[in-house]
């Protein structure tokens, strides 16, 4: 499927005010900017996807879904595949090893309104490889094109994938996989830079990354791992390293991250950090939004981690995670954020959140 890139932004850090965003191709649809967000399980429901769009993000993901239970339980896969009007484009991943299940999932994801469909071969989570799916899948190529060959045949839109280096540092095969899934359509392909068994261990390989990016002749290659330094993310795109990013674990508790990166892509200028007040109050509005979206008692359940990160950097940090547990309101809600922001940022600052699980 043809792609075509958008113009570079200007190499330079003090690249001059106004300048635009370097737009992404993926299929038909040309995203506003190359900082795509990851599914992540337990993560990137509606109102975040809606929140990391009003921010910037070009391309918004659910979370990952089983091809399976698309196939065997509508009801169950329709609460993974509520995508919202305002999203488009959004994308829907599966994972899965069945060339037919996998085809016939995607013809339910892009029936309920998915613009985009990836497919996840790099989830290192034990229970998943087990079944030949995510990481397990990369691992024998010809099996992985019969997936995703079966797909793209499938369905009408962008079939995209997201995979590691390899199993291991023995057997790093992206850039082949990458190569074969290119030569039978798929539109874009993104890699993580660390191999299954790394799982989120050490440093991203973005090196490694940038090799992928040259093996294939034409189709987008998005980097991931480790994306939350600005001007890192602004330099590698710039270089051609990569052509767009995949932010995950870097933007959990910072939502300013995506929205100062593109800004920066978008300026040429990085806004300065965030006050605590200004921090928090983003992070506040995401927490109702989850409420309004899933009802209270959902809503808030599923708030509580979001809240914990925002403790992060909290002067009485400790004492102030140890009422979470107890939050089960709006109300309860409310009143954290009142008690931290009157506690107000610790003598360290804020601090990245750890984050080990799901897909990033």
């Amino acid at each position: 499927m043809p792609t075509a890139l958008g113009p570079a932004p200007d190499p330079s850090p003090t690249a001059s005010a106004g300048q635009p965003a370097r737009q992404l191709q993926i299929g038909p649809h040309l995203l506003p900017t190359p900082i795509l967000v990851a599914p992540m399980a337990g993560l990137t429901d509606r109102p975040f996807r809606r929140l990391a769009r009003e921010l910037g993000a070009g391309l918004t993901c659910t979370e990952m879904i089983a091809a399976a239970a698309v196939v065997r339980s509508p009801a169950a896969a329709r609460a993974l595949l509520d995508l919202g009007p305002e999203e488009h484009p959004v994308a829907a991943q599966l994972v899965g090893g069945d060339p037919q299940m996998m085809a016939e999932a995607a013809q339910i994801c892009v029936a309920h309104g998915a613009d985009v469909v990836d497919v996840n071969l790099g989830c290192p989570v034990p229970k998943v490889v087990r079944l030949g799916s995510g990481a397990a899948l990369a691992r024998d190529r010809d099996r992985t094109v019969a997936v995703l060959a079966a797909m793209v045949r499938a369905v009408p839109v962008p079939v995209t994938a997201k995979m590691r280096l390899g199993w291991d540092e023995r057997s790093i095969n992206a850039p082949e996989l990458a190569r074969a899934l290119e030569d039978v359509g798929v539109a874009a392909v993104a890699v993580h830079g660390r191999t299954r068994c790394q799982a989120y261990r050490g440093d991203a390989d973005w090196e490694q990354i940038a090799r992928v990016r040259r093996a294939v002749r034409q189709i987008p290659v998005l980097g991931s791992g480790d994306v939350r330094d600005t001007e890192a993310t602004i330099r590698r795109i710039a270089a051609g390293d990569v052509d767009g990013v995949v932010v995950a674990r870097g933007m959990l508790g910072d939502w300013h991250f995506l929205a100062h990166t593109v800004e920066r892509l978008r300026t040429g200028v990085t806004p300065p950090a965030p006050a605590f007040a200004e921090r928090l109050a983003l992070a506040r509005r995401h927490w109702h939004a989850m409420v309004d979206h899933h009802g209270e008692r959902l809503g808030v359940r599923r708030g509580r981690k979001f809240v914990v990160w925002a403790i992060k950097g909290c002067a009485g940090a400790a004492r102030l995670r140890q009422q979470v547990a107890t939050v089960d309101t709006r109300e309860d809600l409310d009143r954290m954020y009142d008690a931290i922001l009157a506690a107000g940022e610790g003598p360290m600052g804020w601090q990245r959140p750890v984050f080990t699980s799901g897909e990033g």
